[in-house]
């Protein structure tokens, strides 16, 4: 496997436990001051590196994403892989793919340290990012979802989930 893919997928595995704050204090403690405020280090650093499109404080599974991308590439290689810029609304994030010929309908087999959408029936609502593929199953490692099974694209934390690779619910 490429170095750099494994840089990024250890950085998420790295964040595994990580538990959204009630406020903006204690952001880089695991698990101190937890709450559903949305409050974390990943959308504070993405604001202050894009403030335009990374709202602070926000849903944050897709600021989870570009932080690890940012921290494994660094800022510019990061936007040029994500499409070209930072975006937290997982909608318009999945269209930087779709606008650079770099998307894959599902059901498709992504990639070790692939970035994989999620949508309810209306749109895409959540994404996270490929850490294993094996025996026709997906493993991700999501931020603000739950230790729950499925998509859930609100839960608080960061959390490694599993998926079949022909989960309806695996936009690309």
């Amino acid at each position: 496997m490429n170095k750099m893919i494994q840089k990024v997928i250890d950085c998420a595995l790295n964040e595994v436990g990580y538990l959204e704050k009630a406020s903006d204090k204690d952001l880089y403690l695991k698990t101190a001051n937890s709450g559903y405020n949305n409050y974390t280090k990943y959308g504070k650093e993405m604001h202050a590196i894009y403030p335009k499109t990374m709202d602070y404080p926000a849903y944050w599974c897709d600021a989870l994403i570009d932080w690890l991308f940012v921290k494994a590439y660094g800022v510019e290689m990061a936007q040029k892989l994500l499409g070209g810029r930072f975006d937290d609304y997982t909608v318009e994030s999945a269209n930087l793919y779709k606008k650079n010929n770099s998307w894959y309908d599902a059901p498709c087999v992504p990639e070790l340290g692939d970035q994989v959408f999620f949508k309810n029936t209306k749109r895409i609502n959540h994404t996270g990012l490929v850490v294993k593929v094996s025996n026709n199953r997906i493993y991700t490692v999501e931020g603000n979802t739950s230790d729950g099974v499925g998509v859930i694209p609100n839960g608080g934390g960061v959390f490694m989930k599993s998926y079949s690779i022909y989960d309806a619910k695996i936009a690309g």
